[in-house]
């Protein structure tokens, strides 16, 4: 019986050992397993970070998405920009010179009339009778006049009584001539060639000397009065062209030149007059016209041109990223004239360099890069059969 328990005690104690022995294993394995796992893992994040200085990891930084556009060639224009209001140097106040009830207008606002053209017409009878009775008057003293110069040489009259009636006649002639002047000027005529803008009176009204009865205006004698700053004085010269803008011509460009410049400054305004001519051969513009002008100051030909927006400029100093390797090297450059958010550039670029207008103000030496949207054409080298220019020659102040 003795023997018996002691081989069950020894079968159950070897059972309990073996099974033991395959725990430990299985957990040998699974741990293996998992250290292999992390390993891993720790290969594949090392291939994916890099890094830094101090030897964390850090992640790799994406391309920048940005524009750019192509440094071209083209014409440059450094040019002032003002206001003015265009003023006829030709026009008339029509008035009336002789007094009678307006009878007929024969011209309305709008008209253009020549010089020395039947405007309107007065009451003309009671004129016409005064005239008639100073003529039959002037002609009787001038019988009288001529008797006393024949009594006189035969010395049946003295002196005297020539003088009387020689004075008597030219007096009473004098008066017969104005009433004739008078006559005339019921028949109101235009003073110059022009356009009648402005008409004051109607039929029917009573007139009398110096009324205002039209205002004419000559267009093609309009010019472009501008007042300048004192500090453009040594810029502008005359003869230099100019390129006026109205909104009522839809944008049209007209040009001119400077015909007059006031060489003195209004001590109040700090500013000088400068007069401009005009071309406006189909009188489009009109007196009172307000409109926009540039006085063309200089301009450079086949220049290096870019657009104002990709410059940055700091301190005094500029500067533009300029696409090399796929990454924006920070260029400094130098601008000359600027024009319409175009800019010359004399130092710094070359032509066709591709430099970034959108995106660069958060960039930094070599910073990688993405190009993203189409290259915008910078320069159309079609003149504009308007103004005979390129569209970067229409330019705002330096």
């Amino acid at each position: 019986m003795n023997k018996l328990l002691i081989a069950l005690l020894m079968s159950l104690s070897l059972i309990v050992t073996a099974c033991g022995d395959s725990g430990s294993k299985d957990d040998d394995s699974d741990d293996s397993t998992k250290t292999e796992e992390t390993a891993d893992s720790e290969d594949k994040d090392g291939e994916e970070d890099e890094l830094d200085e101090n030897g964390e990891k850090k992640k790799k930084k994406q391309a920048v998405p940005v524009e750019v556009v192509s440094v071209s060639r083209g014409d440059i224009q450094q040019t002032y920009r003002t206001i003015t209001t265009l003023e006829a140097e030709n026009d008339a106040e029509v008035v009336a010179r002789s007094t009678g009830v307006l009878e007929e207008i024969f011209v309305e606002e709008g008209d253009t009339v020549k010089k020395g053209q039947l405007l309107a017409q007065l009451d003309v009878e009671q004129l016409s009778l005064e005239v008639a009775q100073l003529s039959a008057t002037s002609k009787k003293l001038k019988k009288e006049l001529d008797r006393q110069k024949s009594m006189f040489k035969r010395k049946l009259t003295s002196s005297d009584a020539l003088d009387r009636a020689r004075f008597e006649y030219l007096a009473q002639d004098a008066q017969y001539k104005l009433s004739k002047l008078k006559l005339n000027y019921a028949s109101i005529r235009a003073p110059i060639n022009g356009m009648i803008i402005e008409r004051h009176v109607k039929a029917g009204n009573l007139i009398k000397n110096n009324d205002p009865l039209f205002k004419i205006v000559d267009p093609a004698s309009l010019v472009a009065v501008m007042f300048l700053p004192e500090k453009e004085m040594a810029n502008i010269k005359k003869n230099q062209d100019i390129l006026l803008s109205v909104d009522a011509l839809n944008g049209s460009i007209i040009t001119g030149n400077v015909d007059r410049i006031r060489p003195s400054i209004d001590i109040t305004t700090g500013t000088f007059k400068v007069v401009a001519k005009l071309n406006n051969p189909d009188q489009l513009l009109q007196n009172g016209m307000f409109g926009k002008v540039e006085v063309v100051f200089d301009m450079h030909f086949n220049s290096l041109l870019l657009e104002q927006q990709a410059v940055i400029t700091q301190d005094n100093r500029s500067h533009v990223f300029v696409v090399r390797d796929n990454k924006a090297m920070q260029t400094p450059v130098k601008i000359g004239f600027k024009h319409n958010n175009i800019v010359e550039i004399t130092e710094g670029l070359l032509e066709n360099d591709q430099v970034i207008t959108t995106g660069q103000q958060i960039l930094k030496h070599e910073t990688k890069i993405e190009i993203v949207g189409l290259e915008p054409q910078l320069v159309d080298k079609k003149e504009d059969p308007k103004t005979g220019n390129s569209p970067s020659s229409m330019v705002s102040n330096p």
